[in-house]
């Protein structure tokens, strides 16, 4: 068998998506939502004062309540 006759998948794999389903495409699918729920769990910057906000409270005096 040369490169220009094997195919990207084997005829096995179309019938086995048709029994199953596309596990390949579900576990792609599931990677990706759980990469977007991680970056939402880890993103922090809305904890930290934007530069506006720091830059407003440097040319303030300090003050206990605000």
């Amino acid at each position: 068998m040369n490169v220009g006759e094997i195919r990207e998948h084997p005829p096995i794999y179309d019938r086995l998506v048709e029994e199953r389903g596309d596990v390949l495409a579900e576990a792609r699918h599931a990677a990706e939502l759980a990469r977007h729920q991680s970056e939402q769990a880890l993103d922090w910057s809305s904890l930290r004062p934007s530069a506006q906000q720091s830059g407003q409270r440097e040319g303030r005096a300090f003050s206990a309540f605000g």
